[in-house]
């Protein structure tokens, strides 16, 4: 079960995240880089710091290890398609920019303080931070610019991650994916929602 558990969960992540890159170079997307490249810093982030914790383990938080494989694989994806039709451009909100400026700010912290779980878990409330303004993106759109297939992928890959998680015992584990479950399902019902309201204009 523990194995099932973690297959099921890295080939969702990997395959969904070749998929949104995939769907961005043939328009079915309209992803924006910044997002990318600021979720991609965080899972780094957290990649990092758990690789230094006493429970770092390649299964154990197999949300973390293969999301950071599905982060990159997007943001390359994002990245290439951008540039073959020129519209490579980044920019950052204010929320996103002040969220870089927290996310390098709890290096030294880490590094000053020996405290693994505290600096991992700020980069989590970071993250949170970060999806908000994601979040308020979505809230105002007029049309949708994500794949909602994709996002169910991804929530359901890291509902299989719970077992692994509560397996190993990985506080770290836990702490990522009582973040970035209620992130991803907060997406989805966005995501929803102007499918919801587009479909209520055009009727």
């Amino acid at each position: 079960m523990y194995e099932v558990s973690v297959f099921v969960t890295a080939a969702l992540l990997i395959v969904s995240g070749i998929f949104y890159a995939y769907y961005a170079w043939i328009g079915k997307t309209d992803p924006v880089l910044a997002t990318w490249i600021l979720m991609t810093v965080m899972l780094g982030l957290s990649f990092w710091m758990y690789w230094e914790s006493p429970y770092k383990s390649w299964t154990g938080n197999i949300a973390l290890t293969s999301g950071l494989v599905n982060i990159v694989t997007i943001l390359f994806g994002v990245t290439v398609t951008h540039l073959r039709r020129g519209t490579l451009r980044i920019a950052f909100d204010v929320t996103q920019k002040w969220c870089l400026i927290g996310g390098v700010a709890i290096v030294p912290f880490w590094w000053i303080t020996n405290n693994t779980l505290v600096s991992y878990v700020l980069v989590q409330l970071v993250a949170v931070v970060a999806i908000l303004a994601t979040a308020e993106r979505l809230w105002n759109a007029e049309r949708n610019s994500e794949s909602l297939f994709l996002w169910v992928v991804a929530f359901f890959a890291m509902m299989c991650a719970i077992y692994p998680a509560w397996v190993k015992h990985d506080t770290f584990s836990w702490i990522y994916l009582g973040r970035a479950i209620p992130s991803t399902a907060l997406i989805i019902y966005l995501i929803v929602r102007i499918e919801r309201k587009v479909l209520l204009f055009s009727a």
